[in-house]
């Protein structure tokens, strides 16, 4: 009895540590994601995130992380590389912690796609990424906001009540902005763009002060015309 008992104790331990190391084998490359997610200042994520890139063992970790902080910064051009890059690296090494990154890196793309205003090629990359992993409301926030840019107020609309059941305020607030611009109310989604200017809006499809800061204008003097 007292020998089962050691072998039940020692395998319990030994599973223990197995399932430790699995676990902070995994979560470790994304430790510079994990503490910018306590940040609410741009600026300081994307030092994160660029150093990620400098000192991030995983290569493709690296990657992701070096195209985020490119799409914050507007640098669209140099996001599409790294995602390329890093979709490269998930295509030689096909581990299966490379494949499970390639959504997260098809969810970049999809919001280059977005930003740079290939709203059809957008909606078709975050709908993959949506359909392999649907606890992804980022994707469905590019989904909901490309259909909104397309005048498509229907799709955006039954998008986004599939989103705002398990989607953070932020990226409701985005999404609700830029369905007001799309029905001509200007001034509604101005109000809303203000407030996720108070929120931490960088997480919300790796949103940055630029993009924002335009959306702004643009509204604000369209709100002005209309009147």
């Amino acid at each position: 009895m007292e020998l089962f008992q050691l072998n039940w104790v020692s395998t319990t331990s030994g599973l223990a540590a197995v399932l430790f190391v699995a676990f902070y084998r995994l979560h470790w490359p994304f430790r510079f994601q994990y503490i910018g997610s306590l940040y609410k200042k741009p600026e300081k994520i994307m030092r994160l995130l660029e150093a990620s890139y400098r000192r991030n063992r995983s290569r493709t970790v690296a990657m992701l992380d070096k195209s985020t902080h490119e799409i914050m910064a507007g640098n669209y051009d140099l996001a599409e590389r790294f995602i390329a890059e890093g979709l490269t690296i998930c295509k030689k090494t096909p581990s299966f912690f490379n494949r499970a990154l390639v959504h997260y890196l098809f969810y970049n793309l999809s919001t280059v796609y977005f930003y740079r205003g290939k709203y059809v090629d957008a909606i078709d990359l975050a709908f993959r990424v949506y359909e392999r992993d649907q606890t992804s409301t980022n994707a469905l926030g590019v989904i909901v906001c490309s259909h909104a840019r397309l005048g498509d107020l229907q799709g955006a609309i039954e998008a986004y009540q599939v989103m705002a059941k398990k989607s953070r305020n932020e990226l409701k607030l985005f999404c609700l902005a830029e369905i007001e611009a799309a029905k001509g109310n200007f001034s509604h989604a101005v109000l809303y763009l203000k407030e996720l200017s108070q929120l931490r809006f960088a997480f919300t499809l790796h949103l940055s002060r630029a993009e924002l800061d335009k959306r702004l204008q643009e509204w604000s003097k369209d709100s002005v015309r209309v009147g």
